[in-house]
């Protein structure tokens, strides 16, 4: 069957743009490798589908500045939360911008969506692994089976997440497509082990590569997550150090703690300042006995005490593989796509929007504000190239 467009992909940035597109009366088909659309979707926001952020610039983002612009400019964040809107989806805004469903819920996103696509009359079509996409729009699945469209728009989405769908699209280098260097964003770091810390939580500010986070961490018996720790993912090298402030607030005043707490032996000096055993580990790193007390230390063991309190280093590794990322760095080269409709510079037709874009942002609302974003434009632009 031969559509107005077909849609390589049933995630976000898929289902947005075949609704854009249905409801100005197209005929669309969402071909999509898994048994059903949207699965990475109802991961968001741990469940809560943090879907857009009232705050995100063009500035924010990394990858291709152009295409970010274009797409962020035509389609910000407020236009964003009209869409949801009119799919029945209200948004609730946090102090930082993030927004997310009345429902609190991220399958309500999932399900405005597909019950959208419904009603315009789009389709659905699972289980369709794309292994081929000729220049004339037909689309070849593993299985044999073709979908034809007048316009095609490329929403695979990247390689983080494999558990959810996530899969990498080597069709589209057939048509003169190039990927850039592709590496997890946001995911945990890996570092020297601390064993001793593993499970606790702490509010930090950290420090790698001159980037700087402030939030809570989480010690694994890998290295260091939580969000503040994703957030730097993409700057993760062999033979950096992460610095670790656990005194974010203010560098604290040890000589007036101890003489506050003189017979308070040093296993226990930071009770109250950091967790338990995060105190011990510091007065260890620092060379201080832990069976001593606070008024037997030296003036200068109170400044190496401070200074692990304020920059405690940890040799890192790299990042966490794909599997444990929520984003790709990296995607399809922005200088082979129009800034201003998303159309590849290399067959006329095809569109790209998304993850498989050289684009990704920060946590927060971000990636998908970037994936809703470039999937109107991308709509508005096939539209209007099928009424040409």
């Amino acid at each position: 069957m031969r559509y107005d467009a077909i849609i390589l992909g049933g995630g976000a940035a898929g289902l947005a743009a075949a609704v854009a597109l249905a409801r100005r009366g197209r005929r669309v088909a969402v071909l999509e490798a898994q048994a059903r659309v949207g699965r990475k979707l109802l991961a968001t926001g741990n469940g809560r589908c943090n879907f857009t952020n009232t705050g995100a610039r063009p500035e924010d983002y990394f990858g291709d500045h152009a295409l970010a612009r274009g797409a962020l400019c035509a389609f910000p964040s407020a236009k964003v939360l009209e869409f949801f809107a009119s799919l029945g989806v209200p948004a609730r805004v946090d102090a930082q911008g993030r927004a997310y469903p009345a429902s609190n819920m991220a399958s309500s996103v999932l399900d405005a969506l597909r019950l959208a696509l419904q009603e315009a009359g789009g389709e659905e079509i699972t289980g369709f692994r794309v292994r081929a996409l000729s220049r004339e729009m037909i689309a070849t699945a593993e299985d044999g089976r073709q979908a034809a469209g007048r316009c095609a728009l490329l929403a695979t989405g990247g390689l983080a997440a494999p558990s959810l769908g996530a899969a990498d699209a080597p069709f589209v280098k057939a048509l003169g497509h190039r990927f850039t260097r592709r590496t997890p964003a946001l995911a945990p770091l890996e570092t020297e082990p601390a064993p001793a810390l593993k499970g606790l939580r702490a509010q930090c500010a950290l420090s790698l590569e001159g980037r700087k986070e402030r939030g809570e961490i989480l010690f694994t018996e890998y290295g260091v997550s939580g969000i503040a720790a994703m957030q730097l993912a993409r700057f993760a090298r062999p033979g950096a150090s992460l610095a670790i402030d656990f005194s974010p607030d203010g560098r604290l005043d040890l000589s007036a703690r101890a003489r506050m707490l003189p017979k308070r032996r040093m296993e226990d000096f930071l009770n109250g300042v950091v967790p338990r055993r995060v105190g011990q580990a510091l007065v260890k790193s620092a060379g201080i006995p832990q069976a001593k007390t606070a008024s037997e230390l030296t003036g200068a063991e109170l400044a190496a005490l401070e200074d692990m309190l304020a920059g405690w280093t940890l040799p890192v590794r790299g990042a966490r593989g794909f599997d444990q990322a929520q984003v790709t760095a990296g995607g399809l080269s922005g200088a082979q796509f129009d800034a201003q409709t998303l159309e590849s510079r290399n067959v006329r037709g095809l569109y790209a929007a998304g993850e498989v874009l050289d684009v990704d942002g920060p946590c927060g609302g971000y990636n998908l504000q970037w994936a809703w974003a470039s999937a109107l434009l991308a709509a508005r632009s096939i539209d209007e190239r099928l009424r040409a």
